[in-house]
């Protein structure tokens, strides 16, 4: 298996599923590193998907799933900065500025 990565947004206080890379073909999205914190720029959102978002920024949070050949599944789960969450409409683009990281394999926390 090559190396896959997927990204989903999640309502922080319901757990609800707002946003998936996994199962939304038209989704896309770019990762990358800014200053201390985390940049998740998104395109392929449907208006009502984008509008609960911004509905919603205060409470977000961001995961991104990697899964590489022959190791276990990664998750990092990102702490949304709900005023930098934003909509360029002209761009259809979302940006999701992320202040904090946590990394860990989620086998870790199941018993056998």
């Amino acid at each position: 298996m090559a190396q896959q990565e997927w990204f989903m947004v999640k309502h922080g206080v319901t757990g609800r599923g707002l946003a998936n890379s996994k199962t939304d073909a038209a989704l896309s999205y770019r990762f990358q590193k800014e200053g201390s914190g985390y940049v998740f720029t998104v395109t392929g959102l449907n208006e009502q998907t984008i509008a609960k978002i911004i509905e919603l920024k205060q409470e977000l949070n961001v995961f991104r799933f990697v899964q590489r050949k022959d190791r276990p599944l990664t998750k990092h789960w990102y702490y949304v900065d709900g005023d930098r969450v934003t909509y360029d409409q002209d761009r259809h683009t979302l940006t999701i500025y992320a202040k904090s990281e946590i990394e860990y394999m989620p086998d870790d926390y199941f018993a056998d």
